[in-house]
């Protein structure tokens, strides 16, 4: 399994904006792609502006070749980066338990 952990910090006048958007983002991830296995989004309740993404996917292929290429990502990428002050992306293999 291939997994992506996204650490995101917003300009504080668009966590919402910025929650309302990845929250359709994930949904649509889950229910449109047959690859992404899971989609997790976690906000920091003492700094709403931080959040993490959790994301699974059947293969790295997967994640880059059709998640990044769907019409639905490529709109929240654009319509959010200029709420964006900083993002980060680690790339992991699950090793246990396995599936």
């Amino acid at each position: 399994m291939f997994v992506v952990i996204v650490d995101i910090v917003t300009r504080k006048e668009f966590a919402d904006d910025f929650r309302e958007a990845v929250l359709r983002q994930g949904n649509n991830s889950v229910t449109r792609e047959e690859g992404c296995l899971g989609f997790e989004i976690l906000q920091d309740p003492e700094n709403p502006a931080n959040f993490t993404l959790y994301e699974t996917y059947t293969d790295a292929a997967t994640f880059y070749e059709v998640h990044r290429s769907t019409p639905h990502f490529k709109d929240y990428a654009l319509s959010t980066a200029p709420w964006v002050e900083s993002k980060s992306m680690r790339v992991l293999s699950k090793i246990w338990p396995s599936d």
